[in-house]
């Protein structure tokens, strides 16, 4: 971000190389306020910003390293500033979301519907590619089909995520229901869960194809997958109605030719695996109505 670069060069400008303990030690201080200025409300950092919200699927370091693309495009082309920012956890950011907080989301699929339904955004666009669910084991010692599951513990990131959600309604067709069968443990990150796979602490993790690539590595040598859930309506991009149409249509326009149309654009969606970016269909959007009163049903059963 434009103020992470500021504040390196302004320590870099206060110390010399004679003083390099202190310097570390400053950089690590603001390294953890630029952590957790991504937690923090809007009004934290400037009034007429506008706050790009990322639904908190991977850490909130990573989070930043994917979406600064998007981030300073958009404030370059928009000339106005752009603050990243997610949430500590599914709960915090569907209530952020709920309150308008974020004037532009990058949200899962199920948030985006329940967001467009209920809380006040407009549709911007979606990736080329669908989401397509995972579950994975360990290729060493993994069990061999679902049914082994049953007695066993599978890792997610979070209990609200979409992927849990889709990971459920196929885990009970299969005859293992959650929470009965088979424990759902969330994990805060789908590195976490992926780590808890790796050591023993789990059966299978639900992941995706797409933050596969994102957490990065070489996890698909270490792992197998046991099951391809049906693929769904992938991550979406709304913008709150409070912005009004011309200026709804104008961030469409500009998100559409960073993402299809430039290089760094096509660079940023490769980061992500996905592919680029297409207009949101009805069709698209009724599909997440079953999951959506899933998540509905979580959230009052809490």
């Amino acid at each position: 971000m434009a103020v992470e670069a500021a504040a390196w060069e302004l320590i870099r400008l206060t110390f010399n190389n004679e003083n390099t303990m202190i310097l570390d030690r400053f950089r690590s201080l603001v390294g953890y306020l630029l952590l957790l200025s991504f937690f923090v409300a809007p009004a934290a950092w400037a009034a007429d910003a506008l706050v790009l919200g990322v639904v908190p699927y991977l850490s909130a370091r990573k989070l930043a390293e994917l979406y600064e693309p998007l981030r300073a495009h958009l404030a370059g082309e928009l000339n106005t500033p752009v603050v990243m920012e997610s949430a500590s956890d599914y709960t915090a950011y569907l209530a952020r979301t709920a309150a308008g907080e974020y004037d532009i989301i990058a949200t899962s699929p199920y948030f985006g519907r329940l967001a467009q339904r209920e809380q006040g955004y407009v549709v911007l666009a979606r990736p080329l590619t669908d989401l397509e669910p995972l579950l994975v084991t360990r290729a060493s010692d993994g069990p061999a089909e679902v049914s082994g599951l049953r007695g066993g513990v599978v890792t997610t990131s979070d209990r609200l995520a979409n992927l849990t959600l889709a990971a459920h309604r196929h885990l009970v067709a299969r005859g293992l229901v959650p929470g009965v069968d088979v424990l759902i443990r969330p994990m805060g990150s789908h590195a976490n869960s992926l780590a808890a796979l790796e050591k023993g602490e789990s059966s299978a993790a639900v992941v995706s194809v797409t933050t596969l690539k994102q957490v990065g590595g070489d996890w698909m040598a270490r792992l197998r997958i046991l099951a391809r859930v049906a693929p769904t309506t992938p991550l979406l991009y709304l913008a709150h109605k409070r912005l009004g149409e011309t200026e709804t249509a104008r961030i469409r326009k500009v998100m559409f030719a960073f993402a299809n149309d430039q290089a760094e654009g096509r660079r940023f969606m490769d980061a992500l695996g996905h592919g680029g970016l297409k207009a949101v269909t009805d069709a698209d959007m009724r599909a997440l109505d079953p999951f959506v009163a899933d998540l509905k049903a979580l959230l009052a059963a809490r």
